[in-house]
């Protein structure tokens, strides 16, 4: 399965165990004779009744077949989205109600050959007719069982179709830190996004997509919900969300801290989750970008804040194209007057392109084009 164009919005949906039934024995009805008389041959007879349980069972197959196809398989899809499907409707739980239903489906062809068995040896119209309406119950019985595995498929239906289509591949800036920090802001001044900004936290309580331009290139702005500093048993579904992006996809994290304080978390608070999450941004471009900045100025700062954001400087100086240059200013922006956004976006753009060239000219296909050239 390609995971890069997997579309959510096309699984079917999945009906209740109710109309399930319904749909399936009104189908059979409308679509195989109906009328057979006393009179008949036996092996018509007999035809006739296994030619509507061989249907009604053929119709629950393809039925089933098509929820098990359309729902993607965690082991088969990019580790982002698998984790996220952990984290959304833990996996386990999903896993089993898919199980559950080709587990049906497996019983329904069973007892459908076996009736067909039966029917072969049934000896008048009353005894073929009973085996049929035995055959059709049993059927529905097994379906009635799994009434709250369909109910489950359902709400997980509705909720991946309301999923951003992310795309684990593409060039990507992921903008990542405290609530309330301003990173909804800035999502919606560098793209044509429209994430909901307030003034409290965990207003953003799932990713966001935006879409921007640089370089005549598409990139993809992700807008993250907020984290906590805590360990990571206790961080709850909306900040495991970011962590999972944080975690698998391959982008530009943008760190923003807010100078001001104003979102309730001191800069020490900032700098210590900063440190917690930095084993995620490994072989990751980082930007550090300070925010809020028509509030309080980096110059204004008190020197132990200013020393622990430089403490956070130092931990992404280094030779690598990822990393800041020991010359590079930090850069510093204001979503509301949006002093220095653009800055920014350039900053966190260049340092994903730059990797991604240094990857691409490291990888062995790279070596053999350069091999080939000669003047």
């Amino acid at each position: 399965m390609a995971s890069m164009a997997y579309n959510f919005k096309k699984i079917t949906s999945v009906p209740t165990a109710k109309d399930f039934i319904d749909v399936v024995l009104s189908r059979t009805q409308r679509q195989t004779p109906t009328v057979v008389h006393r009179g008949y041959a036996i092996t018509r007879i007999r035809a006739f009744y296994m030619r509507k349980v061989k249907f009604t069972q053929t119709s629950w197959n393809e039925k089933l077949s098509r929820i098990l196809e359309d729902f993607p398989r965690v082991d088969d899809i990019h580790p982002f989205y698998s984790d996220l499907l952990n984290v959304l409707y833990d996996k386990d739980h999903y896993k089993l109600a898919l199980g559950q239903l080709n587990t049906a489906r497996n019983i329904i062809d069973k007892i459908s050959k076996d009736y067909v068995k039966l029917l072969k040896y049934g000896d008048s119209l009353y005894r073929c007719k009973q085996l049929k309406r035995a055959a059709l119950g049993r059927m529905c019985t097994i379906m009635k069982k799994h009434a709250a595995s369909l109910a489950y498929l359902e709400q997980v239906r509705q909720h991946m179709s309301r999923l951003p289509s992310i795309d684990p591949n593409t060039r990507t800036i992921l903008i990542c830190g405290y609530p309330n920090v301003g990173k909804s802001s800035f999502m919606n001044k560098v793209t044509r996004a429209d994430v909901e900004v307030q003034p409290y936290a965990f207003t953003t309580k799932s990713i966001y997509v935006g879409h921007t331009d640089y370089k005549y290139l598409r990139w993809q702005v992700l807008d993250t919900p907020g984290i906590l500093d805590r360990p990571l048993e206790e961080r709850n579904t909306i900040e495991m969300q970011s962590i999972t992006a944080l975690a698998h996809l391959r982008a530009v994290i943008l760190y923003i801290v807010d100078a001001s304080e104003q979102c309730g978390y001191s800069i020490k608070q900032q700098a210590e989750l900063f440190h917690s999450i930095k084993p995620l941004f490994a072989n990751k471009p980082l930007v550090i970008a300070v925010n809020k900045i028509d509030q309080r100025r980096i110059e204004d700062l008190k020197p132990d804040d200013a020393a622990l954001i430089a403490g956070m400087r130092a931990a992404v100086q280094g030779p690598a194209a990822l990393q800041m240059g020991e010359e590079e200013e930090l850069p510093c922006m204001s979503t509301l007057s949006e002093e220095g956004v653009m800055e920014v976006k350039r900053i966190c753009c260049d340092k994903l392109l730059a990797q991604r060239v240094e990857q691409k000219l490291a990888s062995r296909r790279a070596g053999e084009g350069l091999n080939r050239l000669h003047v």
